[in-house]
């Protein structure tokens, strides 16, 4: 029996309705363990990144419950979402990085900007670079990274606060398949290290590609987003 503990993200009966009147999601419900990947996937305007925003409560729900690290998100004042969010990593696309500066001053950069110093910042730098394997990359200058690991270097600026969850909009976009490659790795590695990934994709046919059993693909309906 699954307790708190083991479940990262919750969502129960979720609907959004757009104010034009478009229901996007309808009795939407799925579970993300700790330690798991869970794809999420359609075609543009399917609603991949409104559901991401919504468990980063950016936006309410018409109906349903999220839960993130066991807390109901609707209910939380401004000063415990505030918290709660420092336990989301979050991947945009595109990804955001500092080009001239290095890939150890890109994360060292996040890291001050949370506010995180000292023995933490250390451990959290650390720990993103080992999960990612970006460790032999870390005084290269970002643009001198490849496409791949450029993404990857996005993904460990989301980690390197010891999240335990990362939700990533379409890390795949655009990518080479060897690319593509080396961010499941990176995903890989951190579902090994204990973080739980929620990850977006159109292309509906890459989770099968690389592995991953239908039971962690949650397929969305195409277009209904304006």
């Amino acid at each position: 029996m699954l307790g708190t503990y083991d479940i990262a993200v919750q969502v129960s009966e979720l609907c959004y309705v757009t104010p034009e009147g478009v229901a996007v999601f309808d009795e939407l419900s799925f579970t993300l363990l700790r330690e798991e990947i869970k794809f999420v996937v359609g075609p543009p305007l399917s609603g991949k990144t409104l559901l991401l925003r919504l468990i980063m409560r950016e936006l309410f729900p018409t109906r349903g419950q999220i839960l993130v690290a066991g807390r109901n998100i609707l209910r939380l004042s401004p000063r415990k979402l505030y918290r709660l969010r420092e336990r989301i990593g979050f991947v945009p696309y595109p990804p955001v990085i500092l080009p001239r500066r290095t890939v150890e001053e890109n994360l060292r950069f996040k890291l001050r900007a949370l506010g995180i110093e000292g023995e933490r910042a250390e451990e959290g730098l650390e720990r993103a670079l080992s999960l990612t394997g970006l460790s032999p990359l870390k005084e290269l200058p970002a643009y001198e990274l490849g496409d791949g690991d450029r993404r990857v270097l996005s993904i460990a600026a989301a980690i390197c606060n010891d999240p335990v969850v990362v939700l990533c909009d379409d890390p795949f976009r655009d990518l080479p398949a060897p690319d593509q490659e080396r961010v499941v790795e990176a995903l890989r590695s951190l579902r090994r290290g204990g973080v739980a990934v929620l990850v977006t994709s159109r292309d509906t046919s890459l989770p099968q590609r690389f592995g991953f059993p239908a039971e962690t693909v949650l397929s969305l309906r195409p277009e209904v987003v304006a």
